[in-house]
């Protein structure tokens, strides 16, 4: 599924504001990112963009096999290790 994306938002983020901040994930390539800002978002969806747009020119076959989250290529992490609650689903 090219250009699927899986956004989760943080308890942080304010609409009203124009400010988001939590994880994104392309399901392609399991690419994960924890964004702090809007534009980071949005850096890292255009990233994802051009990066499928340019490998659909060159005619190369996309992998459709899903990754286990153990193989996912993380290019950011930073992770606050706290119980879950039914408020953060």
């Amino acid at each position: 599924m090219k250009l699927a994306f899986v956004v989760r938002l943080g308890k942080a983020t304010q609409p009203a504001d124009n400010f988001f901040e939590g994880w994104v994930e392309e399901v392609d390539s399991c690419t994960e990112l924890r964004f702090r800002s809007t534009d980071q978002l949005l850096k890292f969806l255009g990233q994802r963009f051009d990066l499928t747009m340019a490998a659909t020119k060159q005619d190369a076959a996309p992998d459709t096999r899903q990754c286990p989250a153990s193989n996912a290529n993380r290019v950011s992490r930073s992770v606050r290790l706290r119980p879950k609650s039914g408020s953060d689903l």
